[in-house]
């Protein structure tokens, strides 16, 4: 049995996109393993990582709290064979630090910012092969959608039919919303003759002010089942992390919303493969133009067909398998 610890975090500023990913990884890990999280908390701990910490928690795994400003110190004391790194906040003398203080070290990859001195990286986006990773010659890298991580809700999905007439829209931005950009969404679209269908995350802060928005044409979900809504939805206006993907399996046409940095080159990837419509980014948008978007799908089902067809067909449901079978056999 190895011992594995992965480091993560999610918060109100940073969303829960890491938390989520690695918990794919750590559920299948944990069946014949000893898996543990290790979590960075400030003082007094506040929505900046209470909530990733909760997730977790929920999810049944044990937390290893670290000082957010004393990371490689509080590191020296974790016991484990493996260390899994999912995080912004790192750079090449931490990857350089911890291969010294495990036996095997690996990273969950977005950017390919560093020299990587891990034992592996995982980047299961679309656009990972386009990556020249400068990494060590015995580094394995799994790159790209035959990576992909799915939620077990969503490895066994049946095809979705394509109705004529949109009814139901999903909107969901990620786990935080900072900006709030969902409640300018619905100002946009709260006439337009649809429901939609919106998700609220964990780590929202300004759930006041969407619940003021709620009517029967305007459905708000807490800890919402992403697969059921998914289902549900003729189209979706989302974010462009991960949930992408799982829209994508499900075969839900969507307009995609950049809300950060290292989501631009995936939207622009998807739209090149016509899986999305990507609108831009999120503090860049329009209410015309992003209107426009809306009705222009919903009025064009071949569109919409298409759309779906493509997305089902980007990813299978072994990316989990395949990554397992190569960490095991470092």
């Amino acid at each position: 049995m190895i011992k594995f610890a992965i480091r993560a975090d999610g918060g109100s500023k940073i969303g829960m996109g890491h938390i989520m990913r690695t918990l794919v990884l750590a559920k299948e890990l944990a069946k014949t393993n000893d898996v543990f999280y290790i979590c960075k908390v400030n003082n007094p701990l506040s929505d900046k990582y209470k909530p990733g910490i909760d997730k977790i928690k929920a999810e049944g795994f044990d937390v290893i709290c670290i000082n957010e400003n004393n990371i490689l110190e509080e590191l020296e004391k974790i016991n484990a064979d493996c260390l899994i790194t999912d995080s912004y906040d790192v750079d090449e003398n931490y990857f350089m630090q911890t291969k010294h203080l495990f036996y095997k070290t690996g990273y969950f990859d977005d950017m390919n910012l560093y020299y990587f001195d891990v034992d592996f990286i995982i980047n299961q986006n679309i656009n990972a092969e386009d990556f020249k990773y400068n990494v060590n010659n015995d580094t394995k890298l799994m790159l790209g959608c035959k990576y992909l991580m799915l939620r077990e809700e969503f490895r066994n999905v049946l095809k979705k039919h394509t109705h004529k007439k949109v009814h139901n829209i999903m909107i969901t931005v990620g786990g935080a919303d900072p900006s709030n950009i969902t409640g300018e969404i619905l100002s946009w679209v709260k006439d337009l003759e649809y429901t939609f269908h919106v998700v609220i995350g964990p780590s929202f802060n300004s759930e006041y002010k969407l619940e003021k928005l709620r009517n029967e044409k305007v459905k708000l979900y807490y800890n919402a089942d992403m697969y059921q809504i998914m289902k549900k939805c003729d189209m979706a206006i989302s974010g462009c992390g991960s949930t992408l993907y799982e829209l994508a399996v499900c075969g839900v046409p969507t307009i995609g919303i950049v809300i950060a940095d290292n989501q631009k080159a995936i939207a622009c990837r998807m739209h090149e493969k016509e899986i999305i419509i990507n609108a831009g980014i999120c503090n860049q948008l329009e209410k015309y133009s992003f209107t426009e978007h809306i009705e222009n799908m919903s009025n064009n089902y071949n569109l919409r067909k298409n759309m779906s067809l493509k997305g089902s067909e980007l990813i299978d449901n072994k990316g989990i398998g395949r990554i397992l079978s190569i960490i095991e056999s470092i």
